[in-house]
């Protein structure tokens, strides 16, 4: 009977599985022999000085007349420090037309240049902020059309700059648009 992998192969396979089995060996018997598992060493241990109650160094427990020691956790508060008022810096509200609705994209085919979008809200021409209500994200663009809108959204937005608000699948979204 031969092995697929010849018979050279077959002996240098033997060859390593023998050496593998003498290292272990060796390792084992060596650490055995370390004196890891030794019984010869004795532990000692100390027994406490100070009992429940007693104070360091008394050794008995008999004094209750002295006082107790400030507790450790507590810090050093000094009460005529006030403590440091801290500036929280918040956004102005928006300023102007503030509508609250749905937004989705479509593909103009020509842009000249601008971010365009569609809102029958604001002029021609305005540039309008929209607010993704989801996820906080904000774009700026220019309404090129106040055509009223078929599909009920608030505004329309060019595709490449819906893409700064949200996913495409994501349509229509919440947004707050503002002018």
């Amino acid at each position: 009977m031969t092995s697929p992998l010849g018979r050279d192969a077959m002996f240098a396979q033997r060859r390593r599985l023998a050496l593998a089995i003498a290292v272990t060996v060796v390792a084992v018997i060596a650490f055995a022999a370390s004196g890891n598992g030794s019984k010869d060493e004795a532990v000692t241990v100390a027994p406490a000085a100070n009992t429940v109650g007693s104070a360091p160094g008394s050794g008995d427990s008999g004094d209750t007349d002295s006082k107790p020691a400030d507790p450790a956790f507590l810090p050093d508060v000094d009460p005529s420090i006030a403590p440091e008022i801290i500036t929280v810096n918040v956004p102005a509200p928006p300023s102007g037309f503030v509508i609250d609705g749905t937004a989705s994209y479509v593909r103009w085919p020509q842009t000249l240049g601008l971010r365009p979008c569609a809102t029958p809200h604001a002029l021609i021409g305005a540039v309008i902020t929209v607010t993704n209500l989801n996820n906080g994200r904000q774009i700026k663009c220019n309404n090129v059309s106040i055509e009223a809108l078929r599909d009920g959204s608030v505004i329309i937005v060019h595709t490449d700059v819906f893409l700064d608000l949200a996913d495409l699948v994501d349509a229509p979204i919440p947004v707050e648009i503002n002018f």
